[in-house]
């Protein structure tokens, strides 16, 4: 191995173990996804359903402590404004027995994708840009655990 080539070596692996190092975790909801949305329960006399193909963007981050379905969706304990952004910050209790939850909503569908995050984070926070919306919210920048 050349001296370049090992020098990539160390610093790509340093790039992967930073977050790591640093604490922070990296959370992301998928930034799109696909569905194929529910029929018609009971058919319409003279009208034709039909189910468009559509991408759905990334719309909505609510954490929750426990599973989504007991709905106890947390409020954030700060909201930071800039000029360009917003930053909402939730704290978790680390020595919590119970699971804290992630969810993710999408444009144009009821689906939501939901996961239990790691054990022992602190907080996660959610950057908003200004200015810029899907579905009336504003658009999600960036999703940081540690």
């Amino acid at each position: 191995m050349t001296r370049s080539s090992i020098l990539c070596c160390c610093l790509l692996i340093l790039l992967l173990w930073l977050p790591v190092a640093l604490g922070t975790e990296k959370i992301a909801c998928p930034e799109s996804v696909q569905v194929a949305e529910p029929r018609l329960v009971t058919p319409v006399e003279g009208w034709k359903a039909i189910v468009e193909k559509a991408v759905h963007q990334l719309s909505g981050v609510t954490f929750y402590d426990g599973p989504v379905e007991e709905g106890a969706s947390l409020v954030p304990d700060r909201d930071a404004k800039s000029r360009k952004t917003r930053t909402a910050l939730w704290q978790f209790d680390a020595k919590s027995q119970r699971d804290y939850w992630i969810a993710c909503r999408y444009s144009g569908t009821t689906l939501t994708l939901a996961r239990a995050l790691p054990k022992g984070l602190a907080q996660c926070s959610v950057t908003y840009k200004n200015g810029e919306q899907i579905d009336g919210l504003p658009v999600i920048e960036n999703i940081s655990c540690k």
